[in-house]
């Protein structure tokens, strides 16, 4: 009995650190202007059109880059304030807004220059990335997990 008791509150213990260490943004927020990694290309082209510039796997669009590999959206990046998260997050925000809309980031990995907050999705598939630059928000990059 007292066994069973001690793995109950050693399992319970470590689900709880696991829940602490991740923000757990579910899966659905991590997208820009519609476009969210792992979309088909043909999703993206029925939506979007075809893109101002093409090279290879990287397309260019007015407020938005996407690279697509073998017919998948693997990212998509803006430097635009046109286009927003599905929370409404957006480039020119105060950094402020990350701790209120997605949570304490995964990683915070901060250069002179400026500072990357990292979330990853709840089943670990894709992450958000944003560039914070002065305390505001210069570029946000969604893409799949490697």
């Amino acid at each position: 009995m007292k066994c069973k008791v001690l793995t109950a509150v050693i399992c319970g213990a470590i689900m709880l650190a696991s829940t602490l260490c991740f923000a757990a943004v579910d899966g659905g927020k991590i997208a820009l202007g519609g476009i969210s990694p792992g979309m088909s290309e043909t999703d993206l082209l029925n939506t979007f059109g075809q893109p101002s510039n093409r090279s290879g796997d990287d397309w260019t669009y007015p407020n938005f880059k996407v690279e697509v590999e073998r017919g998948i959206v693997k990212e998509v990046s803006t430097t635009s304030q046109a286009i927003a998260t599905p929370n409404g997050v957006r480039v020119g925000q105060g950094a402020a807004a990350l701790n209120t809309t997605f949570g304490r980031a995964d990683s915070v990995d901060s250069d002179y220059n400026d500072t990357e907050y990292t979330y990853h999705s709840t089943d670990g598939i894709k992450k958000i990335e944003f560039k914070v630059v002065n305390g505001v928000i210069a570029k946000i990059t969604c893409e799949l997990r490697d």
